[in-house]
């Protein structure tokens, strides 16, 4: 088990206490409504070299906030170098959509479309692709359940983000066929302790929830709806995979880009089972 989902988190939080200081992914970066007097507040971003989760990969295809938005409210995550997955009740991106590439130089898009597919997901289309060095996340398999618990009591180390720019713990449960849920109070066998989790707040709607599978971020859900208390949930986009590659499909039609991406699937075939 040790060599499980938990390990890569488990070996990366080595030598950090969990503080917030650990958590924050970015310097530079200042929370507020970013408009035309004040960018630099977003535009001065760069990557934390004191962040636990430091060089990862796939930090890059979550986006560090909008033009005329406030702080990291609603983002999108990046599913292939032109499409995004996001929370549907936070509606349409800003005016511009802001990306930190690896190489720390700023990315500006624009959505050009979006659509909604179901279980509050929405799948967009930016103007143009972005580079490799924001890049774009894998997603959960269709086929999870043969490797990962489905019922209440078992916890699988996943990955939190929330609107202050902090990564987290997120200990997840996969018992409903259609939502991922979590809660801050919880830990996963061999995971990290609970001063890693961070309970989601209200503003913290279509930030991502992730896997660390050895040094890359997996994408498995986005944070849709408070259950009281320490928890909450999101839909399980492994469930969502045709209908998203359907929609991704139609909107690369619609808007003629020449390119038909789909979704990534990460194989969990090298990893251990764990019931």
């Amino acid at each position: 088990v040790r060599r499980s989902l938990s390990s890569p988190a488990v070996r990366r939080a080595n030598g950090f206490s969990g503080s917030y200081a650990d958590q924050l992914q970015l310097s530079g970066w200042v929370l507020g409504t970013y408009s035309g007097t004040n960018l630099a507040l977003l535009t001065n971003s760069v990557w934390s070299t004191n962040f636990w989760l430091k060089g990862v990969q796939g930090l890059s295809a979550t986006a560090i906030g909008y033009s005329n938005g406030y702080a990291a409210q609603g983002l999108i995550t990046m599913v292939s170098p032109r499409h995004y997955l996001k929370a549907h009740h936070t509606g349409t991106p800003g005016d511009m959509i802001a990306f930190l590439g690896t190489n720390n130089a700023i990315y500006w898009r624009s959505t050009v479309q979006q659509v909604a597919v179901a279980n509050d997901t929405d799948v967009g289309i930016l103007d143009s692709d972005l580079p490799s060095s924001v890049g774009f996340l894998p997603v959960i398999p269709t086929n999870f359940s043969a490797y990962l618990p489905t019922n209440s009591s078992s916890y699988v180390q996943g990955i939190g983000m929330n609107q202050d720019m902090a990564v987290f713990g997120q200990p997840m449960t996969f018992q409903d066929p259609v939502f991922v849920t979590w809660n801050s109070i919880n830990t996963a066998p061999f995971g990290l302790g609970t001063n890693w989790n961070v309970t989601i707040r209200g503003g913290d709607s279509s930030n991502p929830e992730r896997f660390l599978i050895g040094n890359q971020l997996v994408l498995v859900s986005h944070n849709y709806a408070l259950t009281g208390g320490t928890g909450s949930e999101g839909p399980n986009y492994s469930f969502q995979v045709n209908a998203i590659n359907q929609t991704m499909h139609y909107l690369s039609t619609n808007n003629s880009v020449g390119t038909d991406y789909v979704l990534t699937q990460f194989s969990l075939t090298n990893w251990p089972a764990i019931h």
